[in-house]
């Protein structure tokens, strides 16, 4: 049988009797044409019949009825347990199940299928219409249950809560909406379980305090509201506040806690933002501002006030103090709107005042903030003061270019006048000099009277040069003791020679420093333009090397750039850095000249000198290496080098079985000013095992000259128990009361003295006062240079010690010093 062709009605989602759609599902057409006459007379309009499961389900699809009244056996591939089966679940249509027979196993399979009622053949037309109306009646309250729980649970999912059931007895948890809501792994079951596990997933500082609102809840049947975290290692911790109150509802039903769990976690984070953005407002230096859309002051924070001087309470209604009206021209009100309005952001650095009418320097910001619907909704303005800043920046940049000393350009801003002066020159078809002036001996002065007393000196010396100099000329420091003027329009080499001459005399008048009456000389380069500078910089560097000259030439003199002179430098740069390389690369070596005893002839010791093995030149002497290595500064390493090997190879004689033999070291000025000198010597001794007795270091008359650092390092070293001598006795000037009282062992009379002996009478008379001196100061006494066979013997006859040149032994590798274990020329 097929759907009937006609439909008295429409089908509303929740139909009265009579529009009710109703579909028979009979295989036997005669009950099926009695059952639609029942209902016709029961005022259902419409009802669609069919005798086959499968033509019922397809039509189902495109005309879904209210109710469907089923006939369990019907014939087919289905029958009408399957064919209800087969509906599906989200059309909830109610089956009412027809049958004239009721085994139990037919009515265990239809259970299955949760029917709405049964029917058994055969019934009346009551029975019929109660049955369909119980029906529909249970499927309009299910829907609108169903309404309302889809309502509930939507309503739950946007505000992020579930609602939960405990039961107190077994502790067991029933939810409704968001199941998984404390737990990201999505696992419907991770709520709906027991209290424990629960408790598992919240945060092990908050289990204590959720754990006693839950017991209060039972013990005291109060309403309890608790926040706390989630546990969950795989991501941060997630907050949420659980509600809850206990209900007793008869001995029918357990004791049990309703409530809902919240995620605040968004609304946790919002707090916290705002609790930073509100921290950062009152607590940042910059002056905060909400303005509205004409730019007047709807808020402030305590940072303005502070900044312009302006009570909050005064600045509120009224336009920020530093764009208020009038102000500025309109011009700059112009660009400032038309930024904000194209750009939505203005800013600029503006010199305004405070309240006060101080003057201030203020980083102004503007933002313009849009609406969620994009309209202008208010501004925010953000005042930094600068003032600081910018007083930090004019002091930076007068640092730049002014030394903070003399108050005189430094040698930035001078090269720069140099070049500006060298381009007006050029132009103007003139000629001008540049002077670099150093100010000789100027260690010794801040090494004896002080650092203060040296700064005191600078400064003295900065004003004398000014009084000097003319005010069209350029005077300027660049660093230490050196500075530089710049003569334009000066006439000739003369004039320069004389303006040079001027500040030599000028700066040789005695001054008071530190109680004391100090005289300061200088030396000074000149270099001119035009002339063989291209630019600044090779004037600077050109008046440098000429400086040089000057002090090379005796010092308190000046000396004019000439082309000679960048040879001579480039020379000394290429030395410098060659040697530099061979002590590196162990190129230096040491030679030694052994020296004899006069009375028996014998060794007595060996004077330690320096050799270069250089890769292209061969072996290179003391005279090209000591002027460099002082030059360059390497005098202090070579030096260290010198005692370390001269100690080193004393070892290895010794484990050679020849002994304990005295070696003498020279050491230079800077050695001995050096605070590590002492230090060296004494390592070198404990690291080689040599007796300090047969290490000797030689020193120049010249380094003891009021030199209190150097003579209390002689004392240092002879605590060591190093012997002292004095090299080239009577070269220098000598002060006999200094030497009687340095702990010196020994003095060597230069070969200068020795030559001419006998012959020269000066020569030979010197020579023997010097003998007859260290005889009665009780120090030994080594004669160098001897080279001749009359010298020897005019010697021999005097009270010497030892003797030394080249008649007896020039000087040699080490290995070949024991070839010379005596003096044949004095013995025979």
């Amino acid at each position: 049988m097929t759907e009937t062709p006609h439909s008295d009605s429409a089908r509303g989602n929740t139909p009265s009797s009579a529009g009710a759609h109703i579909m028979i599902v009979e295989d036997e057409r005669i009950v099926a044409l009695h059952l639609r006459q029942q209902l016709g007379r029961l005022g259902y309009s419409k009802i669609t019949v069919f005798s086959a499961g499968a033509a019922a389900l397809d039509a189902i699809l495109s005309d879904t009825p209210d109710l469907i009244l089923m006939d369990i056996h019907i014939d087919g591939d289905i029958d009408g347990i399957e064919t209800a089966a087969g509906i599906p679940p989200y059309m909830h249509i109610p089956v009412i199940y027809l049958s004239a027979y009721s085994e139990d196993q037919t009515l265990e399979r239809a259970k299955l299928t949760h029917p709405y009622g049964f029917l058994i053949k055969p019934f009346t037309e009551r029975e019929l219409h109660a049955t369909i109306q119980m029906a529909l009646q249970r499927r309009k309250v299910e829907f609108d249950l169903k309404r309302s729980e889809e309502r509930l649970s939507l309503a739950m999912s946007a505000a992020n809560m579930a609602c939960w059931e405990i039961d107190i007895h077994t502790r067991q948890i029933e939810t409704t909406g968001l199941a998984s809501i404390i737990h990201a792994d999505g696992d419907a079951e991770s709520l709906s379980s027991n209290w424990d596990s629960f408790l598992k997933k919240v945060s092990p500082d908050d289990r204590n305090l959720v754990r006693k609102a839950f017991e209060t809840a039972i013990n005291q049947g109060d309403f309890f509201d608790v926040v706390f975290r989630s546990d969950d290692p795989r991501s941060s911790a997630s907050w949420f506040r659980a509600q809850g109150k206990t209900f007793e509802n008869g001995p029918s039903m357990p004791r049990r806690i309703i409530g809902v769990v919240e995620d605040i976690t968004d609304q946790r984070v919002a707090s916290d933002r705002l609790r930073q953005a509100t921290t950062v407002y009152e607590t940042t230096q910059d002056g905060v501002l909400i303005l509205d859309q004409e730019l007047r002051i709807t808020s402030a924070n305590r940072s303005y006030a502070n900044i312009t001087g302006i009570a909050i309470e005064d600045a509120l209604g009224h336009r920020p103090h530093v764009i208020a009206k009038d102000t500025f021209p309109h011009a700059f009100y112009r660009e400032m709107f038309k930024s904000l309005e194209s750009r939505k952001h203005w800013h600029r650095e503006i010199d305004s005042t405070d309240a006060q009418g101080n003057p201030i320097t203020l980083m102004t910001q503007i933002i313009a903030v849009d609406s969620d619907e994009g309209a202008l909704s208010h501004y925010v303005a953000i005042i930094s003061d600068r003032t600081a800043i910018r007083r930090a920046e004019e002091e930076l940049q007068y640092l730049a270019h002014y030394d903070g000393l003399t108050g005189l350009p430094n040698r930035l801003l001078a090269v720069d006048r140099l070049g500006r002066a060298i381009e007006r020159a050029s132009h103007q078809g003139t000629r001008l000099a540049c002077m670099f002036i150093d100010v000789d001996n100027f260690k010794n002065i801040n090494d004896t009277l002080g650092h203060g007393a040296g700064d005191q000196l600078l400064v003295m010396i900065s004003r004398r040069l000014k009084a000097l100099t003319s005010s069209t000329d350029t005077l300027a420091r660049l660093g230490g003791d050196e500075f530089l003027i710049t003569t334009e329009d000066i006439l000739n080499e003369s004039a320069a020679a004389n303006l040079a001459s001027r500040l030599i005399k000028g700066l040789q008048i005695p001054t008071n420093l530190a109680g004391r009456d100090i005289t300061v000389s200088a030396s000074i380069g000149i270099s001119l333009y035009p002339g063989n500078a291209k630019n600044a910089q090779d004037m600077v560097r050109q008046a440098d090397t000429a400086m040089y000259a000057a002090k090379n030439a005796g010092r308190r003199s000046f000396a004019f750039y000439k082309s000679a002179m960048t040879d001579d430098a480039t020379h000394f740069m290429t030395r410098s850095l060659e040697l530099r390389r061979g002590l590196e690369n162990g190129e230096l070596e040491l030679f030694y000249q052994p020296q004899f005893s006069r009375l028996t002839g014998e060794m007595t010791g060996v004077e330690a000198l320096i050799r270069w093995n250089h890769p292209t030149e061969g072996l290179v002497g003391p005279g090209e290496i000591i002027p460099v290595a002082e030059q360059s500064g390497l005098i202090i390493e070579i030096g260290q080098w010198v005692v370390e090997e001269a100690c080193a190879q004393a070892q290895r004689w010794r484990n050679s079985g020849y002994g304990a033999l005295r070696i003498a070291v020279n050491a230079s000025a800077g050695q001995l000013q050096s605070d590590d000198f002492v230090d060296v010597v004494r390592n070198a001794l404990e690291l080689t095992q040599t007796p300090a007795h047969t290490l000797e270091i030689e020193i120049t008359e010249s380094m003891i000259q009021d030199e209190a650092r150097v003579i209390a390092r002689l004392h240092e070293l002879r605590k060591l128990g190093v012997l002292l001598a004095i090299d080239d006795f009577g070269t220098g000037f000598s002060c006999l009361g200094s030497i009687k009282r340095l702990p010196i062992a020994r003095i060597k009379i230069d070969q200068s003295f020795v030559r001419g002996i006998p012959d020269d009478r000066d020569n030979s008379a010197l020579t023997e006062a010097i003998i007859a001196l260290a005889h009665k100061l009780g120090l030994s006494v080594t004669v160098e240079g001897i080279e001749e066979h009359c010298q020897l013997d005019f010697l021999t006859k005097r009270e010497c010690t030892d003797f030394q040149g080249f008649l007896f032994c020039r000087p040699v590798r080490a290995s070949e010093v024991f070839n010379y274990v005596s003096a044949s020329a004095i013995t025979s």
